[in-house]
């Protein structure tokens, strides 16, 4: 490989990087004006494990989806 093919690959992986990134954020974002209750007020102030967990969960799930879809 020559050193234009490396900064094309790593454009691309910058920019599936930051598209990967932009569509984690908006999942959260959607995540969260779903939530009947505020998420960060029970992770903050109530210090609600279940909460943590869901949004673990959550983050996994969404980043598995996003991988896949991007490679």
């Amino acid at each position: 490989m020559d050193f234009a093919e490396v900064l094309k690959e790593l454009g691309l992986a910058g920019m599936f990087t930051a598209f990967g990134l932009l569509l984690f954020c908006l999942s959260y974002v959607i995540v969260e004006k779903l939530a009947p209750f505020d998420l960060r007020k029970e992770l903050t102030e109530d210090d609600n494990p279940a909460v943590g967990i869901m949004l673990a969960g959550m983050f996994i799930g969404i980043g598995l989806i996003i991988a896949a879809a991007i490679s």
